[in-house]
């Protein structure tokens, strides 16, 4: 969970602007259903340069054992775990 100091209004423009902008509410539909597109782990094998792949242990939307699960993939030379970071870890930058 972010915590509330961490919440600015600036934060809050950063992530509600995109959704006001035409056609965000399909775009954003599709997302949550992944009905359109590839998923990550369908790209990440076609990738043919080192990965390296930073995931906040206390992502409530995307669990850190899915991120670990990227680790495993051969173009993925390091997986750091972000402790106590949640799914935006620039909030959480001093």
């Amino acid at each position: 969970m972010t915590p509330p100091t961490k919440v600015t209004d600036e934060l809050v423009q950063i992530i509600l602007g995109p959704g006001l902008e035409p056609g965000a509410a399909e775009v954003f539909l599709e997302f949550i259903c992944y009905s359109g597109g590839p998923l990550p782990e369908e790209l990440v094998p076609q990738v043919k340069c080192p990965i390296l792949i930073a995931w906040g242990d206390k992502d409530p939307w995307e669990p850190i054992d899915i991120g670990r699960n990227y680790g495993n993939f051969d173009f993925v030379e390091d997986f750091i775990v972000l402790p106590n970071v949640g799914h935006c870890p620039q909030v959480f930058r001093n």
